[in-house]
């Protein structure tokens, strides 16, 4: 059975990364606790009290350095995941997909069978 993770990424810097967790900050409570909230300030105004910015972070793969982004990836298939989907929070997408294709999908393990795209 095909085990699927979302990886939140950001190509750039701390700063890059903040402002990106910002935007996702209610994901770890979405489904458990924010489903049922109609208003989408409501839901900010939450999240932002719940839950800190550095938990938000932990585990992101930040940085321009291939090998962060890498070693991220490589630790969630070596865990059991079939299917990795790469979430870029940062508003620059076009970065990111740039950055994964030339820099960071050539230096991953093979994994016989997986399909790359």
């Amino acid at each position: 059975m095909p085990v699927l993770v979302e990886q939140f990424v950001v190509v750039g810097s701390d700063s890059d990364a903040r402002q990106a967790a910002e935007l996702w900050r209610f994901i770890p409570k979405a489904f458990e606790t924010y489903y049922g909230i109609r208003d989408p300030a409501e839901i900010q105004r939450r999240a932002q009290a719940e839950i800190p910015i550095d938990r938000i972070l932990h585990g992101w793969p930040i940085g321009t350095e291939p090998e962060i982004h890498i070693k991220a990836i490589d630790r969630l298939f070596d865990s059991g995941a079939t299917i990795v989907n790469v979430h870029a929070g940062q508003s620059d997408q076009k970065r990111v997909i740039d950055f994964y294709r030339s820099q960071v999908m050539p230096g991953l393990k093979p994994r016989p069978g997986a399909a790359r795209r």
